[in-house]
């Protein structure tokens, strides 16, 4: 009985040493992999209660090389499908110095066309749309809010020209950015269209007094429909303005520069007149010191003319 305990205890601790040998060498040639530790955290120096994580390893941002067989990789962009910009061929005059004339055609197909222009400082500005041959719409709007586009509340004025009449306006503008828009209305049509600037363009002769007389001559065309003409007085003059030699009708304008802004602003008209190539046209005013403007206007078509003035 004794002798069969202990052949049993020796094939326990047998079976058990054999077991052990066979883990030990599994883990020899096989050992675990373990995940190295990452290195400590270090400090800011700049600030010594703020701890800053490890860096991690360094990654090869360098793009790989393309080849043929390997073309390069367009990135995404936000995941949204890309959107070319709108093209438009519509002018951008940008600063309106003088005046620009442009030449187009509205049909079903193009129905409208804007032109952008801005002022830097307050001008008298002249649209004028000709040339056509069914109705055409003109539209003038203020761009307040500088996006380019035109939004509620933003017109000024707006006008048609025919076959047998131009379209015009004719307004006192700040500084600031515009938008002209001409619109297809009776059927398909060519049209001519002039923006003036009319007060960069004016002649300025400062003092009257101090030059007693002066006299222009020039001519008055479709592309030159109008000149502007700036004078001060420094005391009570009695001024003489006579318009003549002219072929067609030709009407004049005199205005009082009241707040001293170089244009023509509503209610500072004081007289008119209309020279003829059979009469000349007159003005004869008492003015006081002050600042005026002389306008002249074609009003039967191209003709040549001269303004004369006077102060005693």
């Amino acid at each position: 009985m004794k002798g069969t305990v202990l052949l049993g205890l020796f094939s326990f601790l047998a079976v058990i040493t054999v077991a052990i040998l066979i883990v030990g060498l599994q883990y020899r040639y096989s050992p675990p992999t373990e995940t190295p530790p990452l290195p400590p955290p270090t400090r800011n120096e700049g600030n010594t209660g703020e701890v800053v994580p490890p860096t991690p390893p360094a990654i090869n941002l360098q793009p790989p090389v393309s080849s043929a067989l390997t073309p390069p990789k367009t990135p995404d962009i936000d995941q949204k499908p890309v959107v070319e910009p709108r093209k438009s061929s519509d002018p951008n005059i940008g600063l309106l110095k003088e005046s620009r004339i442009f030449r187009d055609r509205l049909t079903s197909k193009d129905q409208e066309k804007s032109y952008f222009f801005t002022l830097d400082k307050p001008s008298n500005v002249s649209l004028y749309l000709d040339q056509v041959t069914n109705q055409v719409g003109m539209w003038l709007y203020v761009d307040t809010n500088g996006n380019g586009i035109i939004d509620y509340a933003e017109q000024i004025d707006t006008t048609s020209a025919y076959s047998t009449s131009t379209g015009t306006i004719n307004r006192t503008l700040g500084p600031d950015s515009y938008i002209a828009t001409v619109k297809f209305k009776g059927g398909n049509s060519d049209y001519n269209l002039q923006i003036v600037n009319n007060t960069n363009d004016a002649i300025n002769l400062k003092s009257l007094q101090e030059r007693k007389t002066f006299s222009h001559t020039g001519s008055l065309t479709r592309q030159n429909r109008q000149k502007y003409y700036l004078f001060s007085l420094q005391s009570t003059s009695n001024v003489n303005v006579v318009l003549d030699q002219v072929t067609n009708q030709v009407g004049m304008w005199l205005y009082v520069d009241t707040n001293g802004n170089g244009v023509i602003d509503y209610g500072e008209q004081i007289d008119s007149v209309s020279a003829y190539s059979n009469s000349t046209g007159t003005i004869k005013r008492n003015l006081g010191a002050d600042n005026y403007i002389i306008v002249v206007q074609e009003k039967g078509g191209n003709t040549p003319y001269t303004v004369t003035m006077t102060s005693q």
